[in-house]
């Protein structure tokens, strides 16, 4: 229980931290990335809606003549505009929902790959200004660090994928675990978050993929705790992931080190 509250106190602590310790300028990159994927899927997104409207139109319309009609023809005429017009609507907002789907689906992963280098450099940074020791900056390490962060995030989304494939395949057989499946899909995707946030920390430690998993399990409520509320705030739109991976990051640093963050003085540097 101890180790689930430093990770709370390790999370909802980080923004004050970085702000008191002049990182603030950390959430302008967030904010770039997230305007120009955003950016880019919804371009995307019209340009797919406008395709499938066009072979909507080609393929699905009923044909109304030019001229008007009167009588029980000119009444069916109208239905069959309606029903064309109603169409295009039905496909305009079911690919808008489903782009949406997409960036919700895809996004979170999408970050945390994108913002390895930052997220890793946001940990080193937190762990330095807490342990008051800092190494000189090496590239190569920093690389190694990019790297591993880049493929934790693609083995982690991953796995989340290939478990959520199986637990909802297995819920069509028992329908009635429906709710209990999405928690516990919740709790993985929670656990993973989490554990890629400490694995920066691991990494500095030069510890490999599997004693990585184990001393995350010893930490697993701080863990948990730390993926938690990250899943939480990526909830809310554009909030969440401009803030959450920072926050995440830099909490599990928080979480790690407590009596250390409590006692850390403000940085004038």
């Amino acid at each position: 229980m101890d180790g689930f509250t430093r990770g709370i106190s390790g999370f909802t602590g980080a923004a004050g931290f970085m702000l008191r310790h002049r990182m603030g300028w950390m959430f302008l990159a967030p904010v770039l990335l997230w305007a120009l994927f955003a950016f880019g899927l919804f371009q995307a997104g019209n340009s797919l809606a406008d395709t499938v409207q066009a072979w909507g139109a080609a393929h699905l319309d009923l044909t109304v003549p030019e001229a008007p009609r009167q009588g029980l023809a000119g009444y069916w005429d109208g239905l069959k505009a309606f029903l064309n017009g109603a169409r295009d609507v039905v496909l305009w907002i079911a690919l808008k929902l489903a782009v949406l789907a997409l960036v919700a689906l895809v996004g979170k992963y999408v970050v945390l790959v994108l913002l390895s280098p930052l997220l890793s450099y946001a940990s080193e940074r937190t762990e330095e200004l807490l342990t008051g020791t800092s190494a000189s900056f090496s590239l190569l390490r920093w690389s190694r660090e990019v790297v591993r962060g880049i493929g934790m995030a693609l083995r982690n989304g991953s796995l989340e994928l290939g478990i959520n494939a199986l637990v909802w395949a297995a819920t069509l057989f028992l329908p009635l675990l429906a709710p209990l499946s999405a928690l516990f899909l919740w709790l993985v995707s929670c656990w993973f978050y989490g554990f890629s946030m400490f694995d920066y920390i691991h990494e500095r430690r030069r510890l490999g993929l599997r004693a990585s998993v184990r001393a995350a399990r010893e930490r697993r409520g701080m863990v948990l705790a730390n993926g938690l509320l990250f899943n939480l705030l990526m909830k809310v739109p554009l909030l969440g992931m401009v803030a959450a991976p920072l926050l995440a990051a830099v909490g599990a640093v928080l979480a790690h080190t407590p009596k250390a963050a409590a006692t850390m003085p403000a940085s004038r540097s």
